[in-house]
């Protein structure tokens, strides 16, 4: 039988294979993997944003002060001429009258006349378990008037019994020329004072220091009340 040539047409259906590219970073500088730069333009719009929002923010935080800032003098005038019936606008400051305005870590902020016979000091007094109360003493006739706590930080249970008005009232009557003006109170002055209430000493030494920081500075006018 003869051999059937068979003819055998080999179409090459392979296509050239494209090479890709390769998924693993180039290294550099002896095999370390090269790290992306980001763009200095990227960096400068993050600062920029960074800023303008602490600039709005500063702003809005101003305004709100602005909003709702009390000037204590003024706070204080109304509070002492509603008290003794008289006008704030007649409330006069008379610090500079005084040369001791403190003692140990308290101080008197600030002297006011009110009328003709009441003298008010603004205080800060040391001592207290929050740091410092605020008091505004009125002295007449050289002595203790009213004693008006302007701010505090103590707790209501525990300090703000002491602070209470029925409990500050024991001191009326109470002339400055008996008050030890000479040091700060001690835990033990504290606990002899009228007002002491057992568990808040510090609350007690701080109205202590008001009244010895007031006695001082009061004596203190250019000598007329020593």
């Amino acid at each position: 039988m003869a051999e059937e040539q068979v003819s055998l047409t080999i179409k090459d259906e392979f296509e050239p294979v494209e090479e890709k590219q390769s998924e693993t970073p180039q290294v550099e500088n002896g095999g370390k993997q090269k790290r992306k730069v980001k763009p200095l333009n990227d960096i400068l719009k993050c600062a920029l944003v960074l800023v303008l929002i602490a600039a709005v923010a500063g702003v809005l935080l101003g305004v709100i002060n602005w909003v709702t800032y009390v000037d204590p003098e003024q706070m204080i005038k109304s509070q002492v001429g509603n008290k003794y019936g008289v006008s704030a606008d007649t409330v006069e400051n008379i610090t500079a009258d005084y040369t001791t305005l403190s003692l140990g870590k308290s101080k008197v902020n600030a002297v006011y006349e009110v009328g003709d016979e009441v003298t008010a000091f603004y205080v800060t007094a040391s001592g207290a378990y929050d740091g410092t109360v605020e008091f505004v003493v009125c002295v007449k006739g050289g002595k203790i008037d009213s004693i008006i706590v302007y701010e505090s930080g103590e707790t209501a249970s525990i300090g703000g019994n002491v602070l209470k008005q029925a409990n500050l009232d024991k001191y009326t009557g109470l002339s400055l020329k008996d008050i030890d003006a000479t040091k700060e109170a001690g835990a033990s002055d504290a606990k002899s004072a009228p007002i002491y209430i057992s568990g808040a000493t510090k609350t007690s030494k701080a109205v202590v220091n008001a009244l010895k920081v007031t006695a001082a500075a009061y004596l203190s006018k250019g000598g007329e009340n020593a």
